[in-house]
């Protein structure tokens, strides 16, 4: 188990894009549109982990997803800005059968992987839903050379988050407030 990503949210990939660039001097390169979840993304190899832009790319598909739903939410009420995160495991079905969460799958050109824990993850941003990608598929995260994702500051539950994780140790650090991703550690730098 192992953080995979985080997933910045934006209503516009361009100024996300520049923002990342502006702000971490690292590129954003195309990602793709995520087959019937109403979304699309692009991709910040980070060399450990990867910076996810996602957007609306249809609002009526996206309205009919839980992760659809999640990036609609999350603009409606705060804008752009850090919208959940994910971790990677070799296999989603004994995470799904030991949280009773439903497995979904999620594609676009060049990826295809099964999912968990989404819906959840959507609701309640400090919990990570989980990814297992297809056989053949590459890791974003392996390239890139901005220090990878070193620490993830979240508010919410604690006790909880360590439940939903199986006590797996992983680089985060849990404060008060209202259930939020906050920030994210990139090498030596934090990215909010």
């Amino acid at each position: 188990m192992r953080i995979d990503h985080v997933i910045y949210a934006t209503v516009d990939l361009d100024s996300a894009a520049a923002h990342v660039e502006r702000e971490l001097g690292l590129v954003a390169r195309p990602g793709g549109r995520h087959e019937g979840l109403g979304t699309h993304n692009r991709i910040v190899q980070l060399g450990g982990g990867y910076l996810e832009l996602l957007a609306v790319a249809d609002q009526e598909e996206a309205a009919s997803s839980d992760f659809g739903r999640g990036l609609l939410a999350r603009l409606a009420q705060d804008g752009d800005g850090l919208l959940g995160w994910v971790v990677a495991v070799d296999d989603v079905d004994p995470v799904a059968q030991r949280l009773g969460t439903t497995v979904t799958t999620i594609r676009r050109a060049g990826l295809s992987a099964h999912l968990t824990g989404l819906a959840e993850a959507m609701r309640e941003p400090f919990l990570p839903f989980f990814i297992s990608r297809d056989p053949g598929v590459p890791d974003p995260s392996s390239s890139g050379d901005a220090g990878g994702i070193t620490w993830i500051e979240l508010a919410g539950d604690a006790a909880r988050l360590e439940q939903w994780l199986d006590h797996s140790p992983l680089p985060v650090r849990v404060v008060d407030g209202p259930p939020a991703v906050r920030a994210v550690g990139i090498g030596e730098r934090a990215f909010r």
